[in-house]
């Protein structure tokens, strides 16, 4: 091929979508061009490439190749890096427009990001915010999809930067129907006759293991556990009286979508410490886009939990 690449920056964004959307039809959708333009693009970056990309299974959609996985991070860079230079010129007239790729775990996204995504949109129209929502978020900061993740700081990744925005309080969801239901505070040791529901996580993540020194530092036996997919499931069950679960987060509502009540409570007894904030990777280039969007979320921090640390972003 030369110096000069054969392939364009469309056929790597073609690629990008379907390896995301696992089908060539709905990568079309969402890329507003027809499947059959979708489906040449890729033959012909195929052949430009010199290697095969996608399996083709005709009842189930496409899956990446083993060179497909290969060259499917790297090909995330270069769009990426070709939106930072569309934007530049942008930048230089210190407006704040672009796309910016954003994780977030998803027991924070519910709570944090929607009032943010308003509050951004009044401040800055010109900023669009591709949120991540997801269980496993350093993952999505590592592999390159996203360039701040909203989470706990539970892991610390080598060279990053943490700006704490809140230190949350922790509650106890409860159902309404439980005899301490009406109280406004309550300590662990009062709790764990019944089981904790818990999200299902992988065996040793770092929020299993900080839950469990929560009951160690309290001194009180961990309780019977129930792993639970979401984060309503666990709210229904709770409200059914089938358990208790554990938050950072006060709920706009206390009605599941089953129409059961539940009930919030402080837990009193003292716990590790804990902050909630943005992570980047060392050695990534801040602008304006990341500074109005943790600008946003910090406001919005400080709605929700009023005492938020005031840290410069640069």
């Amino acid at each position: 091929m030369g110096n000069r690449p054969d392939f364009s920056l469309t056929q790597l964004l073609y690629f990008v979508t379907i390896a995301e959307t696992g089908n060539i039809s709905e990568a079309a959708t969402r890329l507003h061009a027809s499947q059959s333009a979708v489906s040449s693009a890729i033959q012909r970056l195929e052949r430009q490439l010199g290697s095969q990309l996608l399996l083709r299974q005709h009842a189930k959609g496409v899956t990446l190749s083993p060179s497909g996985r290969l060259l499917l991070n790297e090909a995330r860079a270069i769009l990426r890096q070709a939106r930072s230079l569309k934007d530049y010129s942008s930048r230089l007239q210190q407006d704040a427009v672009g796309q910016l790729d954003v994780g977030c775990c998803q027991t924070i996204t519910p709570f944090l990001i929607p009032r943010t995504l308003v509050r951004l949109a009044k401040s800055h129209p010109g900023i669009t915010v591709n949120v991540h929502d997801t269980m496993r978020p350093c993952e999505s900061l590592l592999n390159g999809v996203c360039e701040l993740l909203v989470t706990y700081d539970l892991t610390r990744l080598e060279g990053e930067r943490f700006i704490e925005l809140a230190t949350p309080s922790l509650y106890a969801l409860i159902s309404r129907d439980h005899p301490l239901a009406n109280a406004e505070r309550v300590s662990l040791a009062e709790l764990v006759d019944q089981p904790l529901l818990m999200l299902d996580l992988p065996i040793g993540s770092s929020y299993s293991e900080y839950t469990r020194t929560i009951f160690h530092q309290a001194n009180v036996p961990m309780p019977k556990v129930i792993h639970v997919t979401g984060l309503e499931a666990m709210r229904g069950l709770a409200g059914a009286n089938v358990g208790f679960m554990l938050t950072h987060h006060r709920p706009f509502s206390m009605e599941t979508l089953d129409g059961s009540q539940v009930a919030l409570l402080e837990v009193t007894d003292d716990r590790p410490h804990l902050s909630l904030g943005v992570k980047m990777l060392a050695g990534t280039a801040s602008n304006q886009r990341m500074a109005c969007f943790v600008a946003a979320l910090r406001e919005t921090a400080r709605e929700i939990y009023s005492r938020t640390p005031i840290e410069p972003f640069s």
